[in-house]
């Protein structure tokens, strides 16, 4: 009984510390996530001044803008 015990104890014990890893992890990549957004939104704001417009990207790219202008990508 007391081997299951510290079986199960081992088990929570792994699972704690992969489920931390895991929010660091997510945690990080929100972070990067906000960064690239107003990275995406600077540039595309530097190259319409500059004469470089939507018409001109990749239609994927022009989706992401639209979207993230009309408030998207939270």
């Amino acid at each position: 009984m007391m081997d299951q015990i510290q079986e199960m104890t081992v088990a929570i014990t792994k699972a704690d510390i992969a489920m931390k890893a895991a929010a660091w992890q997510i945690q990080r990549l929100a972070e990067d996530v906000t960064m690239l957004r107003k990275a995406l939104m600077e540039l595309a704001y530097v190259a319409e001044e500059n004469g470089v417009y939507l018409s001109n990207l990749t239609k994927s790219t022009q989706d992401t803008i639209v979207a993230m202008r009309l408030g998207g990508f939270k």
